[in-house]
Formats: structure tokens, sequence, C-alpha cells
């Protein structure tokens, strides 16, 4: 059953009415931006019954140079959201230009997790905002569309606004954006690939180049560690402070930079095609036996059933632009050897010596014989990280139960097998960037949020019993009036929020929270491998919440999108004393993508300084031991398997690397080992960064 939300039900916020025929036709105003409201009473609002159970569609087409941003914010009459908290919101990124719906799974305002299902045809990625709510609560909600990376914004035509039951074919109208090469199709640049005879007579001649590399800048060890500082071997890596900085150890003793590229082992990455297929100029068939290499399904992508589920996309049909264009100028048989030879020589002449994030991402990518032949040092981030039945937030487990002990030794043997003895693995990412960290929620809140008996709730209980002796103490610290601790077991809201002296406590119990869920795993992956280094939870951002149990794991990671890392690197150092690597940075480029980055620059050049700028910012630090890329490969023009699609890569779809930039990597490399052990002063020379909007 469908029910419309009609054209006159909505108020313009932003934008203005250009006309009204089979579609209402919008345009943005001067910010770029079109926002429209709907209000009513709690759970129908624009006359219409909202439930959980419903989606709500979007029929529409976004006249922009760059991805869409949908958002659909909904308000909660009387309530008021703190400055530092997000709105209840679902936010999709979609493709543009195109006729195609957006669809809002209402259910997700609970928001049980933060990446969003992968909807078929023009819906790239989702993800949901806010403290758990539910639509039956809400009395409005805003339909805001906007323009993130581009500087074009038309118009806006939206068909139909409806809330439906099931969802109707979500196939995407109109024609190719994306030609036979994987490139958008309506754009030029100067290095864009114009014949497959351009294509291929460029790759022979990169293949020919890489025969004759040097390898490693002047001055690095066997591993890409520098020769001129050495401490004791151990014969794996290993951390040292030698009383300046900290350092990662190369098995033979060298001082060692972990300067990373991630998915640096990957040729390509897949991109869906399914309900969108008329926006392809070519692909090939599926029984082609020529392009075998290049198609996969989504359920073969570890991250993507991460986050949907094991078996979640096994009829979702995905292709690999980038392997098909080295299908075309080695063949079927000879495409991978060559990219082996090319992608490890480039990676050592560019100086980088590890390869970051992502070597088992793909089930297909020959990683073991990669990393064999290739012989650069990697890191490992763990797969199917360990998930109680019933989680305190998102992908939070009930770290205290049994269970997740229990798992944790499963998670531990299963992962790490395969990984002990080798001396090119410096050490392992525990997970990536977990869900459940969210600035303004707090774990222990959660727990006694929680209608069940969690052992975490228990662990918590005794706590308190242990620091204030008994509940009338805990009541006037919090302004309670729990009449016991059993009392504490029943599900409440917001307990951290009564008092000055509640909201301490609570900083402290959701340490303890963190400190457990590190303090399980670090024991259960040591009993198993106890040569290799904890790497940490990698997770995207750090402050004192973050570090908390950081003492347990042998490098504290995170991931920092800005055009510095100074101040997030001091700031980390100053709480507390151990090495830190930075899992993920990237300045984008422009011109030739839907999507140019987190920060990008207009140009190369200025791209190139920029990225320039952060290494050495962060090599300078004395805390960092090391900085990951990410990553090696542009994304697709229409998605990867969550649906990022950024010009971020060292090199583009036709394996082509962005020449100003390779050339600051390759003089800031050179420099490297100097500029971490202080003999050489980072640059002052910022370059061009820019946030996405």
């Amino acid at each position: 059953m469908q029910e419309r939300i009609t054209a006159d039900r909505w108020k313009i916020l932003q934008g203005s009415l250009a006309e009204a025929g089979e579609a209402l036709k919008l345009l943005p105003d001067q910010e770029g931006v079109v926002r429209l409201r709907i209000e009513g009473e709690t759970a129908k609002m624009a006359g219409v019954q909202w439930s959980s159970d419903k989606w709500l569609l979007v029929d529409m087409l976004a006249d922009m140079d760059s991805v869409v941003s949908i958002q659909f914010v909904f308000y909660r009459k009387g309530e008021v959201i703190a400055p530092e908290e997000s709105n209840h919101m679902l936010s999709y990124r979609l493709i543009p230009l195109r006729r195609m719906k957006a669809a809002a799974r209402l259910e997700e305002l609970a928001s049980r997790r933060y990446y969003l299902d992968m909807l078929l045809g023009g819906v790239l990625e989702g993800h949901a905002s806010g403290r758990p709510a539910a639509v039956e609560e809400m009395d409005a909600m805003e339909l805001i569309v906007s323009s993130p990376y581009g500087d074009r914004f038309s118009s806006l035509a939206l068909y139909d606004v409806y809330l439906t039951d099931a969802l109707p074919d979500m196939t995407v109208e109109g024609g190719p954006m994306v030609d036979e090469f994987g490139q958008w199709r309506q754009k030029d640049w100067d290095t864009k690939i114009h014949s497959e005879e351009e294509l291929i007579t460029y790759l022979k001649e990169e293949y020919k180049a890489a025969l004759e590399s040097p390898g490693y800048p002047e001055g690095w060890s066997r591993w890409g560690g520098w020769l001129g500082k050495r401490f004791e071997p151990t014969g794996f890596f290993r951390t040292h402070h030698d009383g300046r900085r900290w350092w990662l150890v190369d098995p033979d003793g060298y001082a060692f930079f972990s300067n990373g590229m991630c998915y640096g082992s990957r040729m390509g990455v897949y991109g869906f095609t399914d309900r969108r297929e008329s926006l392809f100029s070519w692909l090939p068939g599926l029984d082609d036996p020529a392009y075998k290499d290049a198609w996969t399904t989504a359920d073969r992508i570890p991250e993507f059933a991460k986050r949907n589920g094991p078996g979640a996309g096994s009829d979702r049909r995905m292709f690999n632009f980038a392997r098909a264009n080295m299908i075309r100028a080695f063949g079927s048989d000879g495409w991978w050897e060559a990219w082996l030879t090319i992608n490890a020589a480039r990676l050592k002449s560019w100086g980088f010596n590890t390869i970051g994030v992502g070597v088992n991402n793909y089930e297909d990518e020959n990683a073991a014989e990669y990393l064999e032949k290739a012989q650069i040092p990697f890191v490992y981030t763990l797969k199917k990280f360990p998930r109680t039945n019933v989680r305190i937030f998102r992908d939070f487990p009930d770290v205290y139960s049994k269970a997740f002990a229990e798992q944790a030794q499963d998670f531990a043997r299963s992962q790490l097998g395969g990984l002990v003895g080798n001396p090119y693995l410096i050490g392992y990412f525990v997970n990536n960037e977990p869900e459940w960290k969210v600035p303004y929620i707090n774990l222990a809140e959660r727990v006694f949020a929680h209608p069940e008996r969690l052992d975490s709730k228990t662990a918590l209980i005794g706590w308190l019993k242990e620091e204030y002796g008994n509940i009338e103490a805990v009541n006037a610290r919090w302004g309670r009036s729990f009449k016991s601790f059993e009392d504490m077991y029943l599900p409440i809201e917001r307990l951290d929020a009564g008092t000055e002296e509640a909201g301490e406590d609570f900083a402290k119990l959701h340490a303890l929270l963190v400190e457990k869920y590190i303090t399980v795993l670090k024991a259960a992956l040591s009993s198993v491998d106890p040569e290799h280094l904890n790497l940490g939870m990698r997770y995207a951002g750090a402050g004192p919440r973050e570090m908390a149990g950081g003492e347990h794991q042998d490098v504290f990671s995170f991931n920092h999108y800005s055009p510095s890392a100074a101040e997030a690197l001091e700031a980390a150092g100053a709480y507390m004393d151990v090495p830190v690597i930075i899992g993920e940075w990237h300045i984008g480029g422009e011109k030739s993508m839907l999507a140019h980055g987190i920060w990008f620059s207009h140009t190369q050049e200025e791209r190139a300084k920029a990225c320039e700028f952060y290494m050495q910012g962060a090599m300078a630090n004395r805390n960092c031991v090391g900085i990951h890329y990410f990553e090696m490969n542009d994304q697709p023009l229409l998605g990867r398997f969550d649906g990022e699609n950024m010009a971020h890569g060292a090199i583009d779809v036709c394996n082509r690397p962005y020449k100003e930039l390779i050339e600051h990597f390759k003089s800031t490399a050179a420099k490297m080992y100097e500029l971490c052990d202080g003999q050489a002063p980072p640059t002052e020379t910022t370059g061009e960064a820019i946030r996405r909007k």
C-alpha cells in the first residue's frame, strides 16, 4: 500500500518553486540547498500515518555535477537536541543526472547501526545519526537535498513522495555515464584515456619501467627501515622508545616508520552494476572467459558481509573496470603478474614501505602470493569481530559476558592462525571503525537503558557497590530515588544526564566497558600470536574516551581526515604516551569523478602540496610511528560496496598515477627518516585542502 505526501503539504524552507507539473521542480537557494518540511500530529505527518515498518520513498532527479546528498531529518515535539549531538536523521548519497528512487527504511531511526543497507539502483550509501528513536514519536520531518562536492546544482525534480510497505522496482532510468574504461563519459580531463590502443601502450610502458625500478630509496633496509639508526633485532616488528620518540623497529633492528598505502596490493575496486545497467557504455557478458576475474558478487566482499550479514548480496553483481583494463593489456592469464610487478615497484620507489588496511578484503586477490612475492611489510585487519547475540549499542558486545570471552578465543584462533611466524607482518588491527563510537553516546548509559539483564549491567552495578557502598550514596550523586541496586536492572534512559556527578561516574563506567572490550580481546589474541603487534581498533577519530585501555595495545590507532595530523597527534600523546598509527588519511583530487574526497584540492599540484604538509607534520611527531594513505585506487564512478565513489587514489581506474602527487610522495620519502629523527624540519607550505560540504 502507498500513502502519498501531496505537493501542497510541503513548506519550502530553502530554495524556490520553479514549476508544478508532472514533477515538483525546485531551484536551490544561494547556499545550494533545497529544504522542505512537513508537519502534523505525532506519527501522522502531512496527514499520513507513519510507522517503523514502512519505507519512505522519493522518486526524483537531481541536476547537479556531483553525488547527491539527501537527508531525512525527523523532529519530536518539545525535544531539544544538544548542540554537540545529531538530529534524528537518515542520510543518503545518490546518483545525479538520472531519474531514480531514494528509499529510507524508517525502522533505521532506532540507530542500531551507522551504515545502512546498500539498496538497488541509484542509492550509493546511507547512514543513521542521532540517539535511538522511533518514527511513531515524530511530528515533523525535513527533506534536505544538496551537492556536497560540486559547484553546480541546477534543479531538483520531485515526481512522487510516499510511504510504502514494499520497495518498487529501483532501476535507474537514463543513458550511459560510465565509458568502456570505467571513466566518467560526459567529462574530459588531461589524463583521460580515449582509446584501447592508448591504454595498452601506456600499461606496457609502465610494465617495462617496473622491471628496471631501483626499489626503496637509498639508505633504507630491505624492510623499508632506516639504516641510520639501529636497535636490538628480534626477527619481528616491535615498538621502541629511544629516549626522544617512539619508533617501530624492523626485524633486523632498524628504526622503521610505517609509511603505508591502504589497499596497496589491490588492482582496482569492484562497483555495483545491477539495476543500473543502462548507465554503462560497456559491460562484458557474465560468461565471457576473458573477463571472469573482473566480475564478483557482493557476498564475497568481507566488509559488505560484515555490515549486511553473511550471505547478503549473493545475487548482486559487481564489476572491476581497473582489472578489465589490465586484462585488455596483458590478457586474462597475464594481468595479475603484470600488476604485481608494476605495483610492487611503484610502492617501493614512491617510498611506501607498508601495505595498509585491505590486504584481505577481496577473496579473489591472491593476497598471500602477492605478499610473498612483493616482499613489502604489511598490516592486517581482522575480520568477523565477536558479536554477542545481545549487544549494548550498535556493534558493541556485552563485553562482560562469558559468550564474549569465548567468541574472542574463537576469533583469535580463526583470524591469526595463518599469520603466525610471518616476519613481514607488522601487526594487526583488531577492528575497523567500530560503529558504536559516537561522541555523544555513553555506552554505560546504553547499558542501563537496555531492557535485558546484561552481564555488563551486573558488572557496572558491582562497580557502583564497591565504589559507594550503598544505593543511598548513588542516589545522592545522581539525583535519583532507587530503592535498591536491584532497581537499576529496570531500563532507564539518560541516567547520565541527571547531575554533574552522574556524568562523572558515567564517564568512568564508559571507560570500564571500553577497557574490558580491549583487554578480553588482547588476552585472546596474544595467546595465539605473541610475536606480532596489536595495532588497536583503528577508530574513526580519537579522544580521551577512545583511548581508554590504550595502554593494553602495542599501538593506538585512529583514522584522521584533516589538512594536518599534528594537533590530533599532540592531543593523543599528551593524554597517553604511546606509539600511534594513523590508519587512514587523504586529500582527494577533482575533475574526473562525482566525489573528490573528504578533503580535496582543486588541482593535483595543490593536492600534492597538501599531502606533503600532512605527511611531514605527522612524521615529525614523537608519538607517531606510521601514517597510511587511503587509498591506492580511485573508487568506482558509481560507488564501491558501500557506495563510496571518491577520486582520492594514487592511481586512477586506468592505472595511471597522479604525477604531481607521486613526485611529492617521493620527495617526502627521501627525507622521511630525517624528519622523524628531528634532523629536518617539516614543510610549512600547506597546499589547498577543502572540506566537503
